[in-house]
């Protein structure tokens, strides 16, 4: 990864010019039925130059941008607005995000999941999965095609993040796919949306996917199992899980 790190650090200005010749609308009209609305907390996972977080908050959306390059975190500060708050920070740790207590109604992980190792990638998810809100939509971008650049990129599919979804106690919403913006003929994109249910037990991941993925008749006790969670989350403590 230091390779990759290096590049977008020697080639920030480059790569921020090249963002902002896109514009958020065109870029992301694939899943347009889930953009966020005003009001909405959002969290931007590797914001880059701040092109997307800049609009969200022009929504009216209170916008946490998420960059580990120093040098276009710095971009992105200047060009996003002061209304936009930066941290420095990346997955699948997110310890400063985590820091912070928050849940979001919208995550958008663009152009990033390429970069994660497999082998990080459960752990990612999982992260990712217990900062969304009840309702809350995770949009996750995937990049089919090598880089030639000196970047580090590892094979991506939506299969995969399906059976993430499945374990964490995600749906999936929608996958769209499209041509890469930027005219390259080697890459496409495939942008996938996962919503995470209003079942009262956004606190409890666990037993979530219990009760998610249950495929047995015992319907009272996936009852009783709803109404503990609700409990739960209402009154910390209340509930020994």
């Amino acid at each position: 990864m230091k390779s990759t790190s290096l590049f977008y650090s020697q080639n920030a200005i480059e790569l921020a010019e090249q963002y902002n010749s896109l514009d958020f609308k065109s870029v992301h009209q694939s899943w347009k039925l889930y953009w966020p609305e005003s009001g909405s907390n959002v969290l931007d996972i590797g914001a880059g130059s701040g092109r997307d977080a800049k609009w969200m908050n022009e929504q009216g959306c209170e916008v946490i941008a998420v960059e580990p390059n120093n040098a276009l975190r710095q971009i992105g500060l200047q060009s996003a607005g002061p209304e936009v708050t930066w941290l420095n920070d990346s997955l699948p740790v997110l310890k400063n995000v985590q820091s912070l207590g928050m849940r979001f109604d919208l995550i958008l992980v663009s152009a990033v999941w390429m970069h994660l190792a497999p082998s990080l990638r459960e752990r990612a998810f999982r992260k990712l999965s217990k900062l969304l809100s009840p309702n809350g939509k995770l949009v996750i971008s995937l990049r089919h095609g090598e880089f030639t650049d000196g970047r580090q990129g590892f094979s991506v599919s939506v299969e995969e993040l399906e059976k993430l979804s499945k374990d964490h106690g995600l749906q999936l919403q929608l996958v769209s796919g499209s041509e890469d913006n930027l005219q390259r003929a080697h890459v496409s994109w495939q942008t996938v949306v996962l919503n995470l249910p209003d079942d009262g037990s956004g606190n409890l991941n666990t037993v979530r996917r219990i009760i998610v993925n249950d495929s047995k008749s015992a319907t009272y006790k996936l009852a009783l199992l709803r109404t503990l969670l609700r409990i739960a989350d209402a009154h910390s403590g209340a509930v020994g899980v």
